[in-house]
């Protein structure tokens, strides 16, 4: 009985972390947790803010007209940056730079290590397009600007060999793409992409391999299924209405494990879809053929 148990506890861990998003609303307390790591001390002229609900990056840079890439880096954040009420972070404080002739928001990014968007953020009222020189803006707190002088020109890159992705998973099923992989405006996640298809739209699986997992302990995921592929890969499955297969099942590629619904927490039919290698998720866009 307690082996059964201890399976099933295992069961559902590995689901958590393999699931860490799937819409901009609902995501792994799990995730949230891990956000937060040991504040970078060395800058000592910083605001200390706490979160309150709806907070968000993006919201953060607004209002204290301070770039999200400065927040990130200062209270060493890591992916998906989900900022949970009641933690605090820290706002660090900005550098000056005097506009000289021939000055460009472009070269002073260019010049100091930063983007463009970091010094929009940061200057609100900023007219990019007419530049008066003498006036004095704010750059981020870790621009190097020993570099901004006349003629600076930034050594270009060796462009890495670019790696060849093979597609080797079949779509799942029928439809369109209605929410992508990667962060988001928000600065959440999405680990994967989600199809919109109609009612009973067959779910089909991407590339042979075993069931590991079936079930819905995880409310915000609905119906779920885990496939199992060799070299480490795994896909998931979310969202279903039904079940056509069960944990132990071995499948090949096509063979339809279950049809599109829209339970869990989603108002339209759509199949939530991951791809993993080695738990590590990957865009599905770049895998998937026809």
């Amino acid at each position: 009985m307690i082996q059964k148990i201890s399976i099933k506890l295992l069961i559902l861990f590995t689901s958590i972390f393999f699931l860490s998003s799937c819409s901009d609303k609902f995501y792994s307390p799990k995730i949230e947790r891990g956000v937060f790591s040991d504040i970078e001390k060395k800058y000592n002229k910083s605001k200390k803010i706490k979160i309150i609900t709806g907070d968000t990056l993006k919201s953060i840079s607004k209002k204290y007209n301070i770039s999200i890439n400065e927040i990130i880096r200062f209270n060493k954040l890591k992916p998906p940056f989900v900022l949970k009420p009641g933690k605090s972070i820290f706002l660090p404080n900005y550098q000056k730079y005097k506009i000289k002739k021939g000055d460009t928001l472009f070269k002073i990014a260019e010049c100091s290590l930063v983007t463009v968007e970091d010094l929009k953020q940061r200057n609100k009222n900023l007219n990019a397009k007419k530049l008066i020189i003498g006036k004095i803006i704010k750059i981020p707190y870790f621009a190097d600007t020993k570099n901004c002088k006349k003629g600076f020109k930034r050594t270009k890159k060796k462009q890495p060999k670019k790696v060849i992705v093979k597609k080797i998973f079949r779509w799942p099923t029928s439809g369109k793409v209605i929410a992508t992989f990667g962060i988001k405006n928000s600065g959440r996640r999405n680990d994967g992409i989600n199809i919109k298809a109609p009612e009973g739209s067959p779910v089909r699986a991407a590339k042979t391999g075993k069931v590991i997992y079936r079930g819905n302990e995880l409310p915000a995921w609905g119906n779920l299924i885990l496939v199992k592929h060799n070299n480490g890969w795994t896909t998931a499955y979310a969202h279903l209405e039904k079940f056509f297969v069960n944990v132990g099942s071995e499948l090949k590629t096509g063979d339809i494990l279950g049809a599109v619904g829209k339970t869990g927490n989603v108002d339209e039919y759509q199949l939530h879809f991951q791809v993993r290698k080695n738990s590590k998720p990957l865009d599905p866009l770049k895998f998937l053929y026809d």
